[in-house]
């Protein structure tokens, strides 16, 4: 997207403003630097104004296999999307964003919402969150969770306007995410509170279920990164706890262990260096420890958190995700944890383009669905004429993190135009993954002008598999499709002989990942996968399977075949 601005220098302090210049234009950084002065986004940290780059001769210009669905569709900006499937009934969705229709210039900050009946295909018409706070008509940096009835929530900051403090205040629905008419304060004081998130212990066996946490930072005379929880759906909050030791600290997430554990990640500063740091509570978020650094990387950016909650191999692993420029040019980096956060492996390399090429990826943001499989949405300038044009990615991992696919889900690219300093792209993208469904959502400016829409991408990534036996097969097998030639449909047959994870993926004739048909564990059996390949141009297609054996490590199987789609 946006060639970065380097947080170099020291700060020279920290600053509170006036919340009517917070909400109407002028917070936007809370941190005084030498060339700006906008804190809640830092800047987007991505300025517009620079040199673009020539297109890299090596890259074609791949096409998505996903339906694009707008969520917002309304011509004011809309940005900073949140979304979350319910535990419940995983085919409600919710996706909720700062959304500006009543309001450019001067900047007016609402929060939009829509949801889904059927796992993220379809969405209601978007509409605001009413203005329930008193004295707070504007909110921002929306953020969805649910807890296991069902119920979700919206956290916002909001501003009131009696007194010019920040809040935090909840928004909370009873009907599965039509409407959310109940509004809890959740944290309030003469400062202000910024860049909260939350997350619910969902985890049955916890001794700590259906608690709702939130992290946030208070900017006073120093920043912190704070926690509060609520033990009765929302309606009353715990006085905040200190999470962080560093005096200058921003975009926190939390995520929970399967025990109830509180994993804490968060972007750090210190001179000219910004890293990625992290602590934990084992008793509910009533003590934390010291901080630990994850990535030394300088010029790390906001940090996305999630667990294994699968009760498989990896079950525990703490997985982080962020993006630096440890090698000239903004990457997106993967780091976990086998044992509670004690140690962190090394920082891998999500996003596969050339290393060192001046493309940019960044604000990546990770779910982990209950089969112990990772998803992660990102920010992608590798097939765009500059880094001003940006494409929403996705990488997928089966083998907790050892290898990644990507995947490009936009349909068409987006230019990254603002009318005015106080609306532009925000911090973060979103994305939820549940069983088979990865529900992922950004903001997207395809529409041109200034039009900021909120998109999503459909997955599914069992793509209409069925099991066909339950007889144990003596050995694997790929089956050659049927029809082949085909058009636009075939079925794929395969047999599986153990309990493990099995991945298909279809490639073209280049070696690009086209298609993740498959990407889930199977008991043995044999499954045919119904393909259908309207969404993919003539020609020919490779499909490869992978087996892991998940309980051993031994036993694993991979074959490929050829298949001709005629249209």
């Amino acid at each position: 997207m946006f060639k970065k601005i380097i947080l170099y220098g020291f700060i020279l302090s920290i600053s509170l403003i006036t919340f009517s210049n917070v909400f109407s234009g002028t917070k936007d950084s809370l941190i005084l630097r030498p060339h700006d002065l906008y804190p809640d986004e830092w800047l987007d940290r991505f300025p517009h104004s620079f040199i673009p780059l020539d297109v890299d001769p090596g890259y074609s210009n791949p096409t998505s296999v996903f339906i694009n669905v707008n969520l917002s569709q309304n011509t004011a900006p809309q940005n900073e999307p949140s979304v979350k499937i319910s535990r419940k009934d995983p085919n409600r969705v919710v996706a909720a964003w700062r959304d500006f229709r009543t309001g450019i210039n001067p900047a007016l900050r609402r929060i939009g919402y829509s949801y889904s009946t059927d796992g993220g295909t379809t969405w209601s018409v978007s509409a605001l969150l009413p203005q329930l706070i008193p004295n707070a008509p504007l909110s921002s940096d929306p953020v969805v969770e649910v807890d296991t009835a069902g119920n979700f929530y919206i956290m916002s900051v909001s501003l009131n306007q009696s007194n010019n403090n920040g809040e935090l205040w909840v928004f909370k629905s009873f009907n599965q995410g039509v409407t959310f008419d109940s509004v809890y304060l959740v944290a309030n004081g003469p400062w202000f509170e910024d860049k909260e998130w939350t997350a619910s212990d969902l985890n049955p066996s916890s001794p700590f279920v259906n608690t709702l946490y939130v992290s946030w930072t208070r900017f006073t005379s120093t920043t912190d990164i704070l926690l509060s929880k609520s033990t009765n759906g929302g309606a009353n909050w715990s006085i905040p706890v200190n999470v962080s030791d560093l005096a200058v600290v921003q975009g926190s997430m939390p995520a929970i262990g399967p025990n109830g554990e509180i994993y804490i990640a968060w972007r750090g500063s210190s001179g000219s260096s910004a890293k990625i740091y992290f602590d934990k509570s084992t008793d509910g978020g009533v003590i934390f420890g010291t901080d630990k650094l994850i990535s030394p990387a300088p010029q790390a950016w906001f940090p996305s958190i999630a667990t294994d909650l699968s009760g498989g191999p990896r079950n525990g692993y703490i997985y982080v995700t962020w993006n630096d420029e440890s090698n000239g040019d903004d990457d997106v980096f993967l780091s976990f944890s086998s044992n509670g956060g004690t140690n962190w492996s090394v920082p891998k390399r999500i996003n596969n383009d050339a290393i060192g090429n001046g493309r940019l990826q960044y604000w990546p943001w990770i779910s982990v669905n209950d089969s112990g499989n990772i998803a992660i949405i990102f920010y992608d300038t590798r097939n765009t004429p500059n880094n001003n044009i940006i494409e929403a990615y996705l990488a997928r991992s089966t083998d907790g993190g050892q290898t990644f696919t990507n995947e490009l889900l936009s349909t068409q690219q987006s230019p990254t135009n603002t009318p005015n300093s106080s609306i532009r792209f925000g911090d973060y993208i979103g994305i939820d993954y549940l069983g088979s469904r990865i529900v992922p959502v950004w903001t997207d400016e395809r529409a041109g002008g200034f039009d900021m829409e909120i998109y999503t991408a459909v997955i599914n990534t069992t793509v209409g598999i069925q099991p066909i036996s339950n007889k144990i097969p003596s050995e694997f097998e790929l089956y050659q499709n049927y029809p082949n030639p085909f058009n636009p449909y075939t079925e794929i047959r395969y047999k599986i002989a153990k309990f493990g994870n099995v991945k298909i993926i279809v490639y073209d004739m280049l070696g690009r990942s086209v298609m993740q048909l498959v990407n889930e564990r199977h008991t043995p059996g044999e499954y045919v996968i119904n393909f259908d390949g309207n969404n993919i141009s003539s020609g020919v297609y490779f499909y490869k399977i992978e087996f892991e054996d998940t309980e051993n490590r031994s036993g694993n199987f991979q074959d490929v075949k050829k298949m001709v789609l005629l249209k």
